[in-house]
């Protein structure tokens, strides 16, 4: 029983007294003002709901959405939410000119109903938290992922074809660079490097990836130096590696291959390896435009053009 219907049965118990002692005597016994008493004998019809207290909200309130807010916030959660969620959806509300908060937008939607209830997400049992760095490029994490092959039509299916994307993230602004490539071999590594950084507008100096071939021969051979080192040499750019099966230590590029896959795959199908480099490019405009709560609500273009500046 809560406090609330506690508190309604109590009341119930004063009203019996009442009515067969008189309320003066109710009042007096049980320590409330008279004037309670009269108004709880006047509401009571001889059950404890009818003695429950009505909710002290107001009807209306001056800053409350407008019904044509509403309209566009049910409009744009309607077109966004499955894919983008939350963030998705206040983009869309502040390209049609929407100048509230976010926690008002997403306040006024669970009011209208609109929110969807999530399921409980297992915590780790040991919480790892490292140190974020503060400078553009002191450490870029790189690693691949696999095109799903749900995703696969036409002849990349029919020929047994695989496609993969290659991603980059700075770790300080959390600016990301993605390409997607046929072939799962260093030489492409080295291709992506190239044009990364050509796409950062700041100097590398760490690069960290897992121990694949496609980024060091340190397992397969103790003479060979891989392609993709090689290049990094050249470049003056260190290069870590993770330890083996640790792949938190590489934790961004990670999480951000997980949000490839509910924003990006779950979605989109690819007939070629141009088709995805087409919508990689979309898709990557939108990443980094996106606003991220670990950013204090800012983008990763937000944030670089402010520390680029300083």
């Amino acid at each position: 029983m809560n406090i609330v219907t506690q508190e309604a049965k109590k009341k119930q118990a004063i009203v019996k007294y009442a009515e067969k002692n008189g309320k003066s005597k109710a009042s007096r016994k049980y320590g409330v003002s008279l004037s309670s008493v009269k108004r709880w004998c006047k509401k009571y019809d001889g059950t404890w709901q009818s003695l429950l207290d009505k909710s002290h909200r107001p009807h209306s309130h001056p800053n409350r959405h407008t019904s044509k807010e509403e309209r566009q916030i049910k409009n744009s959660f309607q077109k966004e939410f499955e894919r983008y969620g939350w963030y998705g959806v206040y983009s869309d509300l502040l390209g049609k000119g929407y100048t509230r908060s976010f926690s008002g937008m997403v306040y006024a939607a669970k009011r209208m109903g609109l929110s969807k209830k999530k399921k409980p997400q297992k915590r780790s049992r040991v919480h790892r938290r490292y140190p974020e760095l503060l400078e553009p490029g002191e450490k870029v994490q790189i690693d691949v992922k696999e095109v799903p092959y749900n995703c696969l039509r036409g002849n990349v299916l029919r020929d047994g074809k695989h496609l993969y994307q290659w991603t980059a993230i700075d770790e300080s602004t959390r600016m990301r660079f993605v390409y997607g490539f046929e072939e799962h071999t260093p030489e492409n590594s080295v291709r992506f490097l190239k044009m990364l950084i050509k796409a950062f507008p700041f100097k590398i100096q760490t690069v960290q990836t897992d121990n694949g071939t496609e980024f060091t021969y340190k397992y397969i051979s103790e003479e060979k130096v891989s392609p993709f080192d090689k290049a990094l040499t050249k470049l003056g750019i260190k290069h870590k590696l993770i330890p083996p099966r640790t792949p938190w230590h590489n934790g961004k590029v990670e999480r951000s291959h997980r949000n490839d896959q509910r924003y990006f795959y779950n979605w989109e199908t690819f007939r070629s390896v141009e088709e995805l480099n087409e919508k990689l490019v979309k898709h990557l405009k939108w990443s980094n435009n996106k606003p991220m709560r670990t950013l204090g609500g800012k983008n990763a273009k937000q944030l670089l053009t402010e520390k680029l500046s300083v």
